[in-house]
């Protein structure tokens, strides 16, 4: 294949595959037939009281600490809460973060920025029940879309995370918690022909040895009534061939389940998910002739862990993990519609439309030793090794064209060989050592030292390094301050993909790199709590796709405050709130991000006004958004407020079932992402009206 129409299919894979879609304490708690439920003057100061105890996390330093007393800034959401909220999936619940921005590209699939930068999902490490669920291809995973009703809660660490979770942890860490030793079943429906259900069960031996749960769940939706302004093919001044203005095919599905297994240091965990998307705006942002249902993108993910725990020493403990993952990937998209010259200018007229198909599996293997030793006086040390190898297993493309002169063809033909997207059997080899110490320099003053080192077989050796203090002044008062290091390492697409597997040898991609510095302040005091937080990082050897090949290239600079207000107002009252301020600079280019907003806010209103009712309000607040330096729309993208109202019922007739009501975009506003320059002008609308939903779920014991 020329050099030229190498470079343009590998282009257009790029845009294909890499976009595809794949709080606070418990309020007045929502937990139907619980003790929770009539909350009344002492009892709801001892409620949160408990909350607060409760709020015990791992994800930090691999060691159970209260929220507050981590290094570095830990949010907990609580699955219930979220639901009395309204959030129905996972990538809803993120927004109520502070500093956490979500959009969709053009193939609907989801970008999460935390503190203005984003890079797809691959920067951020994506965990299911503190299992790593980014896949080596693409670096994203689909369980963003995960159901509420499936999560007991979710852990969101802002910034770096490396020194203890390795590659991905860049920006961020997300840990999905699915809901054990609990049961329950649901059905929902909502607008855009939405519907979902949803089960979980547990049972578990009367001496305790074992334990089962298992989580199934799947929703469907046929898309809402969203229309997308002129595409690219107005831009290139061919607007006659344009299906646009018109209505974009935004259908979506999901399906999850989970199996876990407890037999007294045995744990056996089997995951699977799946997503589904439509078409939405087109890979190259020229809008596909109508169509419906969810039929352009399929993204699988299984995951088998096993681990064995054990204590050869009082003051020793010990696990061994072993994983098995795959990730399938399947794209099958009309990328041009009929009529359109490919590629776009040429003579080559496609009477019927281009049409794209690729597919890839890929499997990972890891084994993973971790040690935990408290026989040091104040302090606590722990050892992780770990190995890994990931490779793709099959990978093939199809295209109604010849891949050498790019001339139309009466069939699809299947590509694959030297004329493939992906290298074949590309492989990835990982060895991992990490070390930690977390000591007691003095009374109130806590210290947190940590050295990850990770060595790749294609993509070379780093080190992320960590150094963080908790010092408690007071009951009251609680100051903590972070420096961290992290890296992003290329993804195997990135190295392995078709404009590079060429003319890998002539040059090298590094891993992109972050150094963060965090300094927070939390105040708490009776029902009240404040927390506020200052960082600065900065970002090196961004991974950027430039002439249709990634390199490294340029620099950013990340800085900000963020703030969160918790408050319990009476017995029935509750109120939580947050506001963040990001300043961003592309030091090459000499301006702000292009999409991030300058203030993200959340406010959330709890109130219970009888033991069986709970009506919620939640304002969302997105600035308006940066612009590309090349950019002809001057004006930056205009920012948005999201209004949801939210009744529960429970004890419907029944104890246990629970009746949830709501409403999304109460004030009917046009919700958009960015679009980049020269291609949607008008930028992708993700709502353009109110969005109804109802509920009904049946717990018991």
């Amino acid at each position: 294949m020329a050099t030229a129409q190498r470079l343009l299919i590998g282009s257009i894979l790029m845009a294909t595959v890499i976009g595809s879609p794949l709080a606070a304490s418990g309020p007045l708690s929502t937990t139907a037939g619980s003790e929770r439920q009539a909350i009344e003057g002492d009892q709801a100061a001892r409620a949160d009281l408990l909350s607060v105890l409760g709020d015990v996390s791992a994800l930090a330093t691999k060691t159970r600490l209260n929220a507050d007393y981590v290094p570095g800034i830990l949010s907990i959401l609580y699955g219930d809460e979220l639901i009395a909220l309204g959030a129905r999936t996972v990538w809803e619940a993120l927004e109520l973060v502070p500093g956490v921005q979500i959009d969709r590209n053009n193939n609907g699939g989801l970008r999460v920025a935390i503190r203005g930068f984003q890079h797809s999902n691959g920067n951020v490490k994506l965990l299911l029940n503190s299992v790593a669920m980014n896949n080596a291809f693409g670096g994203y995973s689909n369980i963003l879309y995960i159901p509420i009703e499936q999560v007991e809660r979710i852990e969101v660490i802002r910034g770096p995370g490396s020194a203890v979770h390795g590659e991905f942890a860049f920006a961020g860490v997300i840990n999905v918690i699915t809901r054990q030793n609990e049961n329950r079943v649901y059905v929902e429906a909502g607008s855009g022909e939405a519907y979902g259900t949803g089960a979980v069960l547990s049972a578990r031996s009367p001496d305790g040895d074992w334990r089962l749960n298992l989580n199934a769940s799947g929703w469907d939706r046929q898309g809402t009534e969203i229309t997308a302004g002129p595409d690219r093919l107005y831009v290139l001044g061919q607007s006659e061939l344009s299906q646009a203005p018109g209505r974009i095919n935004n259908a979506e599905n999901h399906r999850l389940a989970v199996f876990a297994l407890d037999y007294k240091k045995l744990s056996v965990l089997a995951q699977y998910s799946r997503n589904q998307g439509g078409t939405f705006f087109g890979p190259l942002n020229v809008l596909p002739e109508p169509n419906t249902g969810a039929n352009a993108s399929q993204a699988e993910q299984s995951l088998v862990q096993v681990r064995q725990a054990f204590d050869p020493l009082p003051t020793l403990s010990a696990e061994f993990k072993l994983s098995w993952s795959e990730f399938i990937g399947n794209w099958a998209v009309d990328i041009l519609p009929s009529g359109v010259a490919f590629p776009l200018g040429s003579q080559n007229v496609y009477p019927d439309g281009v049409f794209l198909e690729d597919y890839v599996r890929i499997t990972r293997q890891e084994a993973e030793l971790d040690f935990d030793w408290r026989g040091w006086s104040g302090h606590r040390w722990q050892l992780s090794l770990s190995a890994s190898e990931a490779r793709i297993d099959d990978a093939w493309w199809a295209f109604n064209g010849d891949a050498e002169t790019l001339e139309p063809l009466p069939i699809v033909r299947r590509y694959s060989g030297d004329q493939n997207f992906m290298k074949e059997g590309a492989r990835r080899s990982t060895y991992s050592i990490a070390v930690q110490d977390q000591f007691q320099l003095l009374e109130p003053l806590a210290l947190t030292a940590g050295l990850r080192y990770d060595s790749y077989s294609d993509a070379g050796d780093n080190l992320s390094p960590r150094l963080a203090a908790v010092w408690t002044l007071s009951d009251e008062h609680l100051i903590k301050a972070q420096y961290a290091e992290a890296f992003f390492p290329p993804t195997l697409y990135q190295l392995y993909g078709n404009a590079r597997s060429g003319v890998r040898s002539t040059f090298s991609l590094d891993p992109e790199t972050v150094s963060t510095t965090e300094l927070g302040y939390i105040f708490r005091r009776g029902a009240a709590v404040a927390r506020a937080t200052l960082y600065h990082s900065r970002v090196r050897d961004l991974i950027v796709l430039a002439n249709d090949r990634y390199d490294n290239r340029g620099r950013v600079r990340l800085q900000g405050v963020e703030t969160e207000w918790e408050q319990r107002l009476s017995a029935t009252w509750k109120l939580t709130a947050n506001l963040s301020y990001s300043d961003t600079q592309d030091e090459e280019a000499g301006a702000p991000l292009t999409g991030a907003a300058d203030w993200l806010g959340n406010l959330g209103l709890f109130y219970r006004p009888r033991s069986d009712i709970l009506l919620s309000g939640h304002w969302r607040y997105v600035g308006d958004r940066h612009r590309s330096a090349d950019d002809p729309r001057r004006d930056r993208l205009p920012g948005y407020q999201d209004v949801s109202l939210t009744l529960s019922w429970f004890d419907v007739g029944t104890p246990g079932l629970t009746l949830r009501a709501g409403v999304d975009n109460l004030l009917g506003q046009q919700i958009k992402s960015p679009a980049a320059a020269y291609t949607y002008m008008d930028d992708y609308p993700r709502l353009e009206e109110r969005l109804w939903w109802v509920q009904f779920s049946y717990h018991w014991r």
